[in-house]
């Protein structure tokens, strides 16, 4: 399992990496900050804020949220599960990626 904090921080070194491709979208941003924010919560407070969203901005927002953060957090926890395969065949120091889509 995978520790939420290493989970926030690639979510972090991800958006910080990909904030200037969206430099013209600011809709796309937002709904891309949204679910990272969601996606690095834990379980009982993405449940929180997700009925929240439910409340105040209908099922079907919340639904694609889940769906959205549900996506990123497999992503990164892929990328960290394969990166520490990759350590444990490879232990030569090397500079890790915190890009969870490079793997």
């Amino acid at each position: 399992m995978h520790q939420d904090s290493e989970i926030c921080a690639v979510i972090a070194a991800t958006l910080e990496r990909r904030r200037p491709m969206y430099k013209d979208m600011p809709a796309a941003w937002r709904n891309l900050c949204e679910a990272a924010h969601v996606a690095s919560l834990l379980e009982a407070a993405r449940a929180a804020f997700l009925n929240t969203v439910t409340t105040q901005r209908g099922a079907d927002t919340a639904l694609r949220l889940r769906e959205h953060a549900a996506s990123i957090r497999a992503s990164v926890v892929r990328f960290l599960s394969e990166r520490r395969l990759n350590v444990c065949m490879h232990p030569s120091p090397t500079v890790a990626s915190t890009d969870p889509e490079a793997c």
